[in-house]
């Protein structure tokens, strides 16, 4: 966005009211406009879809776009249409069905990292390296510890974050079961301490395991820690491109699991994908016995030595398309 900026272009960002994004956005100082609230249940989804589209069209029409870009957002892609502008999309995950049915085929151009394993034809591009990387790679952001020092966090901690599966492309997947959540955290906790990111409220076990500090500073939390366990997606990701080990455990690893969290395990071995969350447990339990972390920034320097700048490329395209 300060790259596209300084290029001599307006931005106008649109968010929906969801989990903490307000408030991420108000804390980084960062100006927005609301085109509505995001529905969790898949009814409450379905009836919602008109007036956020009304909303969005409304904004659009006032705003007078050239270009609306978004990860993938029907609402956004179908404004486009409506009004006749060029739309681009930003997709890491092969396995969301609504975009790849509906949402690409309206869009004008896609933007994916290097690995995504599906082709969209000519109006498919890709960069090297994921998304995540335009906002995590050294170039752009320096943790900072004082939000360590602020807020007491004791080391060595782990990061445990557990997700609401409330996206659409959640539907009949899962995580690690309430039960499964208490020895996970108990179990770490033997070794060091554990703080925990849930979107879901925890149970009374584990209330006071909840991470302190607010929601625009995870990532310097996760840049300190000596270990991340999860069944989120985008938060593994993160981990490990900070150079934190990482697990990740849900019901979308397997055979058909999505190409980046593929890339980062077998290529650069920054992740560990393990479907069982038994499985997940006991390798927790094994790495919290023995830090890695000087392995892991290692890895993680030679995977940024590789992949170049990913701002740059992406810049490109959006300026060229």
């Amino acid at each position: 966005m300060q790259r596209i900026s300084k290029d001599g272009h307006e931005i106008l960002i649109l968010a929906r009211d969801k989990d903490v994004l307000l408030n991420v956005l108000k804390e980084e100082g960062v100006s927005y406009t609301i085109f509505g609230k995001h529905h969790k249940t898949m009814v409450s989804k379905i009836l919602g879809a008109i007036p956020l589209i009304i909303s969005y069209l409304s904004i659009a029409r006032k705003y007078k776009p050239d270009v609306i870009v978004s990860k993938g957002s029907w609402y956004g892609t179908f404004t486009a249409k409506l009004i006749h502008k060029t739309s681009i999309i930003f997709l890491d995950s092969e396995v969301v069905e609504l975009n790849n049915k509906f949402v690409v085929p309206m869009c004008s151009r896609v933007i994916t990292p290097g690995n995504f394993k599906l082709d969209f034809g000519k109006k498919h591009f890709k960069v090297n390296g994921l998304f995540e990387d335009c906002y995590l790679s050294p170039q752009v952001y320096q943790p900072n510890y004082s939000v360590i020092e602020k807020y007491g966090l004791r080391q060595p901690y782990a990061v445990v974050r557990f997700v609401g599966w409330f996206a659409n492309h959640d539907v009949g997947k899962k995580g690690f079961s309430i039960e499964e959540k208490i020895k996970l955290v108990e179990s770490i906790a033997q070794k060091m301490t554990v703080y925990i990111s849930s979107e879901k409220e925890l149970p009374k076990e584990l209330i006071s395991y909840k991470l302190p500090t607010p929601a625009s500073a995870i990532h310097d939390v996760l840049s300190f820690a000596d270990l991340y366990v999860g069944d989120s997606q985008t938060m593994a990701a993160e981990a490990s491109l900070l150079g934190t080990p990482a697990i990740r455990s849900n019901s979308f690893v397997g055979q058909n699991d999505m190409s980046n969290f593929i890339m980062l395990q077998e290529k650069y071995g920054l992740l560990y994908n393990v479907a069982e969350p038994t499985d997940a447990i006991e390798l927790a339990i094994n790495m919290s016995s023995n830090s890695r972390k000087k392995e892991w920034i290692e890895k993680r320097n030679n995977y940024y030595t590789e992949i170049g700048d990913c701002n740059a490329q992406i810049v490109e395209l959006l300026e060229k398309n």
